[in-house]
């Protein structure tokens, strides 16, 4: 019942040690694990403090949501183009903030205290991250407040997984036949056109250095950097890394051909699913699919060390729709105080993300958002290329394997795709 709860924010590090028994007893995201948690909010420097709003049913905690303040800001953006935005405080509740109780009394009770943090001035705008909308949490945030403090934008996005616990060849049977044909394809392909091939898994602290090297040379020539998403090499980014080595969750994967890492995978394995958080390839060899090799290895090496499930995050990439096999949607959705500013802030992003929308659909229907992802996946200048590289590349490779074979079978070093798929950094 409604009036046998109690709520209670906590607002340090240490208090969360009080609920820490109970946070690890209730299974969730690795994003709201309490020690990933902990990591961002004392490594992040945009980070103030955490906010986790805590329920409680005869004096024990009973649900929980996990939030912390932020100095940030209100992010507004015109196709690849971002505005000026104002600076703010942001409650931002993190991807699987809710752990515990989280039927729909529970959530009433929690989503009202976070709204009343707004109202108390604590922040100046909330964000619930990703959450799903079949939620009674993302149900209530849009019946709970009126329609000056509504999020009229939020635009649901597909959340991509599989299930993994088989073997790989099993995994693959669940592919559709037209993928499966590719993987093999591309995989022949590849292993003809390059001398080597070799795929490493780092997962060890003493490795990051080489690690997040060879991922940034991946990643400073993509198509997500062009865009400005997708991995940076920055002081966060190695210190959560370094934290999920330490914790054994951490697995890197980079696929190098002919010794150049040539594309990446990166993510954790937590509480037996692999969480990808990002991946690219270098976008000069996109006709030799290396990113889609590359997650083929990846899946064959999970499925090895006996993983569950494989969750794609957040975004609606066409190979995450590809190879995965569950779909749930999901948004991030403002939560705005009842103030003059909260308000303003509401308009000034309705208003975006109508002009947005509307320039989205148009450039759709024109064909220019087509020609504008080409460029700036800079597929012209890569293929021309290509086409001058190919023939000589294949010419080599055809000599160095017929002068390979000429030496017999005998002491012969075993080709490129009769290596094993993923060799450990060990």
């Amino acid at each position: 019942m409604l009036s046998e709860a109690s709520v209670k924010v906590l607002r340090t590090v240490s208090e969360l040690e009080e609920v820490r028994r109970e946070w690890e007893s209730w299974p969730g995201h690795r994003d709201s694990d309490i020690d990933f948690f902990s990591a961002v909010v004392s490594s992040n420097p945009a980070t103030i403090r955490p906010h986790v709003i805590v329920l409680y049913r005869g004096g024990r905690p009973d649900g929980i949501l996990i939030g912390r303040i932020d100095l940030t800001t209100l992010p507004l953006k015109i196709g690849y183009w971002h505005l000026p935005s104002p600076r703010l405080r942001l409650m931002t509740f993190v991807m699987g903030a809710q752990r515990g109780d989280c039927s729909s009394e529970a959530s009433e009770i929690l989503l009202r205290e976070a709204l009343d943090s707004l109202r108390r001035g604590e922040a100046d705008l909330g964000r619930l991250d990703f959450v799903q909308v079949d939620s009674p949490l993302y149900r209530l945030a849009r019946a709970l407040v009126g329609v000056l403090r509504r999020d009229h934008v939020a635009l649901s996005e597909p959340l991509w997984s599989m299930e993994l616990s088989q073997t790989y060849e099993q995994v693959l049977k669940g592919l559709s036949q037209g993928l499966r044909y590719e993987l093999k394809r591309k995989g022949r392909t590849i292993a003809a056109s390059f001398k080597s091939l070799e795929v490493k898994c780092f997962h060890r602290a003493e490795e990051l250095e080489t690690a997040l090297s060879d991922i940034e040379a991946i990643a400073a020539k993509s198509y997500q950097r062009r865009i400005g998403v997708g991995f940076h090499n920055t002081e966060l980014t190695r210190e959560l890394a370094l934290f999920q080595a330490k914790k054994g969750w951490l697995r890197a994967y980079v696929l190098y051909l002919e010794a150049k890492p040539s594309a990446f995978s990166l993510g954790c394995l937590y509480h037996g699913v692999f969480y990808s958080d990002e991946m690219a390839f270098d976008p000069e060899l996109t006709e030799y699919a290396p990113g889609t090799v590359l997650q083929a290895r990846v899946l064959e090496d999970l499925c090895a060390q006996q993983a569950r499930g494989f969750d794609f995050g957040p975004g609606d990439a066409e190979y995450k729709a590809r190879f995965g096999t569950m779909r749930r949607d999901q948004t991030c959705l403002y939560l705005f105080p009842p103030t003059v500013r909260g308000v303003a802030l509401n308009v000034l992003r309705t208003l975006t993300g109508v002009v947005n929308e509307t320039g989205k659909a148009l450039a759709n229907r024109t064909g220019v958002l087509r020609r504008i992802k080409r460029i700036l996946r800079g597929k012209k200048a890569a293929t021309r290329k290509r086409e001058v590289s190919k023939a000589d590349r294949v010419g080599k490779v055809a000599v160095s394997k017929l002068a390979e074979q000429g030496q017999g079978t005998r002491g012969r070093a075993p080709r490129s795709d009769e290596r094993e798929g993923v060799q450990s950094s060990t």
